[in-house]
């Protein structure tokens, strides 16, 4: 799916620069600029290491920790793939708006509450094509599933269920009430016509 190296590797956030040269070394990487996934899968994590060196990383595999706060400042802008699932995380505001070429974003099984805050953090993500939130608090507040196609309108796969015209349509109505009532006028009197 991704060109270049994959890296694994274990330890703690504060070994984690000696993981990465060893393991670098061991795979004969020599640049960083080489490196475009990297999977810290079952790590005992408990935040997001600095992962700026690796300027061309696109897929990131963060799940299956025990991280409760999101810091991901360090992370590349150009980010496609982010999977934070099942992990401990409460919010993800003020770690990811600036990851605007995020593709897909795994984020279920966690404690994420504040469906309108987690909305304003992912809103400049224009690319966001799948994404899931499903087994979080926010999952269970009232209209979600409209509230999130809504604010993300890029999205095609919510939850692991395709999104359906009628999805949108809905959300549109419900979301921009207005704009609906104009169209719809406007829709009338051409029939009339």
């Amino acid at each position: 799916m991704f060109p270049g190296n994959r890296c694994d590797w274990s330890g703690e956030t504060m070994e984690v620069n000696k993981d990465i040269k060893d393991f670098l070394q061991k795979h004969g990487i020599r640049r960083d600029i080489d490196v475009c996934q990297l999977s810290l899968v079952k790590k005992k994590l408990s935040s997001v290491p600095d992962l700026s060196r690796f300027r061309f990383l696109r897929k990131l595999e963060l799940n299956n920790n025990k991280i409760r706060e999101l810091s991901c400042r360090s992370l590349n802008c150009c980010l496609t793939e982010l999977h934070l699932e099942n992990n401990n995380i409460k919010s993800v505001s003020g770690a990811l708006n600036h990851l605007t070429c995020l593709r897909l974003l795994f984020l279920h099984n966690n404690q994420i509450r504040g469906l309108e805050d987690t909305m304003h953090e992912l809103r400049r993500m224009q690319q966001l094509q799948n994404a899931t939130f499903f087994l979080n608090p926010i999952s269970h507040e009232p209209g979600f599933r409209h509230h999130v196609i809504h604010c993300l309108p890029s999205i095609q796969v919510l939850d692991r269920k395709e999104v359906k015209p009628a999805e949108r349509r809905r959300s549109f109505q419900i979301y921009n009430q207005d704009r609906h009532r104009v169209l719809q006028s406007v829709a009338f009197g051409r029939r009339e016509s």
